[in-house]
């Protein structure tokens, strides 16, 4: 297969989920280098339920972080698996955030079939590949198991 382009994300909706401030600039200026059409920012979990919640174009993917306050990663995308979030496909493309590969974070993604993962810090081509890699990558939708994810705290 061959690697994306810049053109491919041109008509990109992205949102990005952090609530450290520089890390959103990071992010989004990554996102910008790659091609992103459209990037719409959120500092905690409970933000981006409600721009989800509210989007009026289809957000094609979301990068969230894994630790914040107010709503974490593991719990916006449980909210989202579930079917929470009525506006936003179950099986939306997903992918976490993380300084740290702790192996229960790891475990409950995986549990919640998160569409890929980065560790901080992100590079263009790290980021750009990830979100190629999880805009493919299908998921079977399972809600009793999503409910059974206990999320490390």
């Amino acid at each position: 297969m061959a690697p994306a382009t810049a053109t491919d994300f041109k008509n990109l909706h992205v949102l990005i989920v952090d609530d450290d401030a520089v890390m959103l600039d990071l992010i989004e200026a990554l996102l910008k280098s790659i091609g992103v059409g459209l990037v719409t920012r959120a500092t905690s979990g409970a933000e981006a339920f409600n721009i989800l919640a509210k989007a009026e174009r289809v957000i094609d993917c979301t990068l969230c972080d894994v630790s914040m306050a107010n709503g974490n990663g593991l719990q916006l995308l449980q909210a989202i698996r579930m079917g929470q979030v009525k506006s936003v496909r179950t099986d939306a493309c997903f992918v976490l955030l993380t300084a740290s590969g702790d192996a229960a974070t790891v475990a409950a993604a995986a549990e919640l079939d998160v569409s890929g993962y980065l560790v901080k810090p992100a590079t263009p081509e790290k980021l750009q590949s990830a979100i190629s890699k999880a805009r493919q990558r299908a998921i079977k939708i399972n809600f009793h198991k999503y409910a059974k994810v206990v999320l490390p705290s």
